[in-house]
């Protein structure tokens, strides 16, 4: 009876399926990063978009009530002014009331969400605490917010949208 030669084995190794499984995870890791970055600038670009859009519709309020411009800049105390009728308001108190309206909307819609109405030269400065606005230039709306804390520990950071009304 003559030898015969072993057959080669079909199938994968222990080694090539270790290694294999490696290289998907890695592949897998990788995906997963690349998720949760793509959401963290997703929920950076919406509210980026609420900041603009709340101080777009503040700036029509004003345009449309020119006779008021003063009153958004320097409104009065805010007080339990309510002008759902506008026919039973004055100027500086439908101001006031858009203004507190806007700024509690703020507040529900951005974190820490915080907004005003100022002459500026250097509108691009100021933070929520201390809106810098120098009483000089163009009058302009800067809304303030706090970022949400993105990945690797990074701490939140305050964010601004400035607004240059004509």
């Amino acid at each position: 009876m003559p030898i015969s030669k072993p057959r080669a084995q079909d199938g994968f190794s222990l080694v090539e399926l270790t290694v294999a499984t490696a290289i998907y995870s890695m592949g897998l890791g990788s995906l997963s990063l690349m998720l949760l970055l793509a959401l963290q600038g997703t929920s950076e670009a919406r509210l980026d978009t609420t900041a603009a859009a709340q101080a777009g519709s503040l700036a029509e309020s004003i345009l449309m009530t020119s006779d008021a411009a003063g009153h958004y800049a320097l409104p009065p105390a805010a007080g339990a002014i309510s002008c759902d009728h506008p026919r039973t308001c004055s100027v500086g108190e439908m101001a006031t009331w858009q203004l507190d309206t806007w700024r509690r909307q703020l507040a529900a819609e951005l974190p820490a969400g915080r907004g005003v109405v100022c002459q500026d030269a250097t509108p691009a400065d100021g933070d929520a605490d201390d809106a810098a606005c120098d009483g000089e230039g163009g009058r302009v709306i800067k809304v303030f917010w706090e970022q949400p804390p993105g990945l690797a520990g990074q701490e939140a950071s305050s964010a601004r949208h400035v607004l240059r009304l004509p």
